[in-house]
């Protein structure tokens, strides 16, 4: 299993917190529009609501106007269009454009390479999303949404050298880590409206979390981020999957434990050692037995979750469950009733 992330999963929210972040017309300084022509464009861009006519009001101004005090102003209201049109390409190429802008100030840099790292997101383009991610970081260390969409992005990249990994991922938990916190302080103040959606991103922080402790690995340690997380996001069919192959790499751990003692008690038994070595040795064989059927259960209940909601890791989450299942009972018998009894449970 490639040891990976999945983009998106906390998009839409993400997407949500950047549109709320365009700057209005009152908020940013007021352009000095010379001429009737320059402010009538300028005005028709801030009022219009579709935002592909936006976009295309924007892209207007900007052209005819290029002198123009508005022309910054005109960019974050186009680069913003795009992003809610999802027009993907041209949020990439917009903010680029703005960014190239003498009078660009870093306002302006910021809110588009954000809209751009989300646009590369939505385009599967990481090595994008992580450039575009680190210069909004270079302007403001703090903003929310990058760190964020960085740390669960850097997972499905990461180098293939040990001391590579290990670096990557350091920032990763940094990044979530510091991102959390903001996130739990702003899950104080909220009203119940906002909260619901705070918290399904403070759901998402934990899960990443427990994607980078089950890249590390550290079995237990992603246990239980998931399962904080699943208590914000308890549908999260990634989650389901992710602490299935935790509780599967558990049991495997097990496994190999267990054979050393057998190996052991084995060993004792031909020696004649005496009978508290061996009774020793054989409570610790059948603790093994113990550990094993229960991460084996909890993967195989997890993972049958994660096929029962459906959604992009079912497939895979199908094919190590039907493996774990298989070597349970020999054989695929009562598979499909069980998923079936899983979604029913979930309202699915």
């Amino acid at each position: 299993m490639k040891r990976t992330g999945y983009l998106g999963v906390s998009l839409f929210l993400l997407l949500a917190l950047v549109v709320s972040a365009l700057p209005g017309f009152g908020q940013d300084r007021q352009p000095q529009l010379k001429t009737t022509p320059e402010y009538n464009a300028y005005v028709a861009v801030f009022n219009e609501k579709d935002p592909a006519k936006k976009a295309a009001l924007g892209e207007k101004f900007i052209a005819e106007f290029k002198e123009s005090e508005g022309v910054p102003n005109a960019y974050t209201m186009t680069i913003g269009a795009y992003t809610n049109a999802k027009n993907w390409a041209k949020v990439v190429e917009t903010a680029d454009r703005a960014a190239a802008l003498p009078q660009a100030d870093n306002k302006l840099k910021a809110y588009g390479y954000a809209n751009a790292m989300i646009a590369a997101q939505n385009l599967n383009q990481i090595e994008k999303v992580l450039s575009y991610g680190e210069k909004v970081l270079a302007i403001d260390p703090n903003d929310l949404n990058t760190m964020i969409t960085l740390s669960a992005v850097i997972p499905a990249k990461l180098p293939e050298d040990a001391a590579g990994k290990k670096t990557a991922l350091d920032k990763a938990q940094d990044l979530a880590t510091k991102a959390l916190a903001g996130i739990q302080a702003m899950v104080a103040k909220a009203d119940a409206q906002s909260k619901s959606q705070l918290e399904q991103i403070e759901g998402n922080l934990h899960a990443t979390l427990g994607l980078i402790a089950y890249n590390r690995p550290d079995y237990n340690k992603s246990i239980q981020e998931y399962e904080l997380a699943l208590q914000k996001t308890p549908k999260d069919e990634v989650a389901h999957f992710y602490l299935g192959l935790d509780y599967q790499a558990l049991a495997a751990q097990a496994s190999h434990e267990y054979q050393a003692a057998v190996d052991a008690e084995n060993k004792a038994k031909a020696a004649r050692a005496d009978q508290p070595t061996i009774d020793e040795l054989a409570a610790k064989r059948g603790g093994l037995e113990d550990d094993i059927r229960k991460a084996r259960d909890k993967a195989i209940d997890e993972l049958a979750i994660a096929v029962a909601l459906g959604g992009q890791v079912s497939a895979q989450a199908k094919d190590a469950l039907t493996r774990l299942w298989t070597a349970k009972n020999d054989n695929t018998n009562g598979l499909e009733e069980f998923i079936a009894q899983k979604k029913q449970k979930l309202g699915q």
